[in-house]
């Protein structure tokens, strides 16, 4: 399925490729990066692929990667990652080669859209803009870390979250933000009075990352 693209009428001042949470799609996020505070940015939002889901009894859905345990204590699916890994970096080269520069291109999502965000920008072999994580958290612990090369430190990082998410744990995300903290500069984690959603102060922290991420 096509991804959705939002466009600007002015050449854009960067690409956002935005991905989306479990069982959802490409449109769940159309009319959020559809208001004017986001008319300066493309958009990219593409719909995951198809898969059976350990954690919803094996049920067919949209699925970056299959998901076993929302304690995160059983293995993760790599190499369902790994898949839709291939998948992104296709739109990113995509957009270089309509002449945005990496640097100007920034990954991000919710929910399991976050996780592959950070999978994908902190192994991806260019640096890019920035990767805004919402609702989320640093998948298979501490091996992407390790992973991490150095002159990809200075990369802005934006994470946030619910307080009162029922879904992922605030505590997951404390502890990704803690390993985030000990390698990245610029690295900001913003939390909200809300469930696993998204907010209002929310969405105008979002854009404002963008735009000062773009400048």
């Amino acid at each position: 399925m096509t991804p959705i693209i939002i466009d600007t009428i002015e050449p854009p001042i960067g690409s956002v490729i935005f991905l989306h949470g479990l069982g959802a799609d490409g449109f769940d996020f159309k009319s959020i990066f559809g208001r004017s505070q986001f008319n300066k940015i493309r958009f990219i939002l593409p719909h995951a692929p198809y898969r059976p889901v350990t954690i919803n009894q094996g049920m067919e859905m949209r699925a970056w990667y299959d998901l076993y345990d929302l304690s995160l204590d059983k293995d993760e699916d790599e190499l369902g990652m790994q898949r839709s890994n291939l998948i992104i970096q296709k739109l990113i080269e995509e957009q270089i080669s309509l002449g945005i520069p990496s640097e100007k291109i920034i990954i991000g999502g919710f929910s399991q859209g976050a996780v592959m965000s950070f999978y994908l920008g902190l192994k991806y072999h260019k640096k890019l803009g920035g990767i805004a994580a919402l609702s989320g958290y640093l998948p298979l612990k501490d091996m992407l870390i390790r992973s991490i090369k150095n002159d990809l430190i200075k990369i802005p990082i934006f994470m946030a979250h619910g307080l009162y998410d029922n879904v992922i744990d605030i505590e997951i995300a404390d502890s990704s933000f803690k390993k985030l903290m000990a390698k990245f500069n610029f690295a900001n984690f913003e939390k909200y009075p809300m469930g696993h959603e998204v907010c209002e102060k929310e969405i105008d922290d979002l854009s404002i990352f963008f735009n000062q991420s773009f400048k």
